[in-house]
């Protein structure tokens, strides 16, 4: 019996270590020293500014289309994510070496803007894309931009 209830207390001590006992903050950035219950500020909608968004895609289309690898890199912020029909490049040196620079501007690829739509805070265009060769497809991208950078995009053909 005895036994049992060292054991008993043992596991209640665990538990209580594993699911965050008094005090335990768990490492939740919301629950960090000196935080308040409030809401992150992160966590909190920013207005999309409609009109500068547009432009950065605007600017990212005519940089590619120029073969400017420098421009298309000035419209990504550094860690931007974009996800190719479930190809992720996690920042903006995978977006530019591992994707842009191969598979469009090394190719001499053209985009052509055929639509574009807002979907919540994401401005999607919609392209038919052109490569040198004669190759082409269409294609969405639906960018999150914010603060004059492309932060995320998401890519469907």
């Amino acid at each position: 019996m005895r036994f049992r209830k060292h054991i008993g207390f043992a596991m209640v001590a665990i538990l209580l270590a594993g699911c965050g006992g008094a005090g335990d903050t768990g490492g939740s950035p919301e629950h960090s020293a000196g935080a308040s219950d409030s809401p992150r500020a992160s966590t909190v909608a920013v207005p999309v500014d409609k009109a500068e968004a547009e432009r950065v895609a605007r600017r990212f289309l005519d940089a590619a289309n120029a073969g400017d690898t420098k421009g298309v890199e000035a419209t990504f912020a550094e860690n931007a994510r974009f996800d190719s029909v479930g190809r992720v490049y996690p920042s903006r040196a995978d977006i530019m070496n591992r994707f842009l620079i191969p598979e469009v501007l090394d190719v001499g690829g053209r985009y052509k803007a055929t639509g574009s739509r807002w979907d919540g805070d994401r401005y999607v265009v919609n392209y038919d894309f052109k490569t040198s060769g004669g190759g082409g497809e269409s294609f969405s991208y639906a960018f999150l931009i914010q603060d004059g950078l492309i932060r995320d995009v998401v890519g469907r053909y």
